[in-house]
């Protein structure tokens, strides 16, 4: 695989981490609020709703940081950080 390809692989690696973030942190935001401002609702769905969402965007977070979170050269997880340089294991640069 040549250097460019690795780039653009990882590149659309960080978008998706991205992407996969934020519908997390969109779950999770209302389970915060309702336990900030003890609140028993938020659009109408009650905090226990929430909460098992807020679960499901981890697990969903978690999914994508175990099985997609790779390295596009060595497929091995390179290493925390969206802003990685080289992958931790094989040295590849990726961005």
């Amino acid at each position: 695989m040549k250097k460019e390809q690795i780039k653009e692989e990882f590149a659309k690696v960080i978008v998706n981490a991205k992407i996969t973030a934020a519908i997390f942190f969109v779950l999770i935001t209302p389970s915060i609020v309702i336990t900030v401002k003890d609140l028993e609702e938020v659009y109408g769905i009650s905090q226990d709703t929430w909460f098992m969402a807020s679960v499901a965007g981890f697990l969903i977070y978690g999914g994508f940081t175990y099985f997609y979170w790779k390295c596009p050269k060595c497929k091995e997880f390179p290493g925390r950080g969206w802003f990685r340089k080289n992958c931790e294991k094989c040295g590849v640069e990726l961005t």
